[in-house]
């Protein structure tokens, strides 16, 4: 009994080792074939690049960057007559500038870095005045800041309006209103930091601004000459003789900071001429020789050319320069032909990250029309505005007069667009095509 007993249970354990065996083995494949499941899933959910379909390691590496890319905005001067002061005073006695500047401020607010010359000042007093001597409300620079303006050149004939005080003043509420300012300085050791060079890392990219003025329009600075960067030896008397020397030295200390690009601002010429004079052509040349990238001019009143150059510089680098001689008035009361004429000239600059070499990569401008309701007969809840040129053809063409474009305005708008493309070039209009390549432009202008 006993050996039947033992071989009848050792049957039964084989039975119970098979069976057993067999669940381990199914539960096995199971696992398997839920892996190969999940692996399967995993793929189909992650998008192949790959032409095949067949996903690839390489197709999901980010691809490096190797440029970076900025936009400059420069606009012309503020001349702000009497009348831009009464236009902007609400009837709380406060003032609101913003609504004057119109059209520009879609333009400046998407550029990187935006940049405009004042012809006035911020005094401590509440009697505000026009031409001769400039004395504005503070909120003036409120509104530069609204609508999107970075830096204020202060280096003008006009920044002695309201005396040394005034200058002072007027760069404490630039600041107070987060504005960046170049060309004019509080004191010695303010003027002597980077020589007066403000230098500004845009995106990146590292911009040195230096700014200059002719003169001051008959007020001195003996004593405080530190106030401005004044580039006539003879700003009291004759504007003949350049100071070279003050040019040269802080050329070569912009050079030194060993910035991207350098951009020089420029008051000078002649008031009401569309054509560069002698010496603003020899400036431009001596400035593009001692390093600048970009020289923007201002004073005239009136637009001046707009020129892409070769140049080589004194160090032997070779590059192209760019000049705008002149960007007019960008708000002001003047209406004799071509004061009320404008334009944002917006410039694009590329810096390869592998060699470090920063360039101009496209250049392109926004025409602007400063109109005065009273000029066409029209009496509106405002007098003054800065216009888009194109928008507002445009809009007139589809019938949107926005209730105050006349059909004389709409004639001067037309004529005025062809004054500006006459003298500033029409191929740097944003409208054609774009504006100016200047990669394309370098290959159809060799050097020669």
């Amino acid at each position: 009994m006993k050996k039947k007993h033992k071989y009848l249970l050792g049957i039964i354990l084989l039975v119970i080792i098979g069976v057993l065996g067999i669940f381990v083995y199914s539960n096995y494949n199971m696992d398997d074939e839920n892996d190969a499941a999940l692996s399967a899933a995993k793929i189909i959910s992650e998008p192949s690049t790959a032409s095949d379909d067949v996903a690839s390691p390489a197709d999901n590496s980010p691809t490096p960057t190797t440029s970076t890319d900025i936009s400059l905005a420069f606009c012309g001067d503020i001349v702000c007559h009497t009348g831009l002061n009464e236009d902007a005073k609400k009837s709380d006695g406060t003032y609101d500038f913003t609504p004057i500047f119109g059209g520009a401020k879609d333009v400046i607010s998407k550029a990187d870095y935006a940049v405009c010359t004042m012809e006035t000042t911020f005094p401590n007093t509440s009697e505000y005045t026009g031409y001769p001597q400039f004395k504005s409300p503070a909120e003036l620079a409120t509104g530069l800041k609204n609508i999107g303006i970075d830096l204020v050149n202060t280096a003008s004939n006009h920044c002695m309006d309201s005396y040394k005080s005034g200058l002072i003043s007027t760069l404490d509420v630039l600041d107070q209103n987060e504005l960046d300012h170049v060309g004019t300085y509080r004191t010695q050791e303010e003027h002597d930091k980077n020589n007066g060079i403000l230098v500004k890392n845009i995106n990146g990219v590292s911009v040195a601004f230096l700014s200059f003025t002719y003169g001051t329009n008959g007020l001195p600075v003996t004593g405080f000459e530190y106030v401005s960067n004044i580039f006539f030896n003879d700003y009291m008397t004759t504007l003949k003789d350049i100071n070279y020397d003050l040019l040269k030295k802080d050329m070569g200390a912009a050079r030194a900071l060993k910035t991207d690009m350098i951009v020089v601002v420029m008051h000078w010429g002649n008031e009401y001429y569309t054509k560069p004079v002698t010496y603003q052509n020899e400036l431009a040349d001596f400035l593009f020789k001692e390093g600048a990238n970009i020289i923007i001019g201002g004073h005239c009143h009136v637009p001046e050319p707009i020129e892409l150059r070769h140049v080589t510089d004194n160090e032997g680098n070779e590059k192209t320069g760019l000049i705008a001689y002149c960007l007019g008035n960008f708000v002001s009361c003047q209406n004799d032909r071509y004061t009320n004429l404008t334009a944002v000239l917006n410039v694009d600059i590329q810096k390869d990250l592998a060699s470090g070499k920063t360039y101009l990569k496209n250049v392109s401008y926004v025409p602007m029309f400063m109109v005065d309701l009273s000029d066409y007969g029209l009496v509106g809840s405002w007098r003054y505005r800065l216009l888009d040129i194109h928008k507002s053809l445009d809009d007139y063409q589809n019938g949107k007069n926005l209730g105050y474009i006349s059909e004389k305005m709409y004639s001067a708008m037309t004529a005025g667009l062809n004054d500006i493309h006459s003298i500033m070039d029409e191929k740097f209009d944003y409208i054609s095509n774009g504006g100016v390549d200047v990669t394309k432009w370098m290959q159809e202008n060799p050097v020669t």
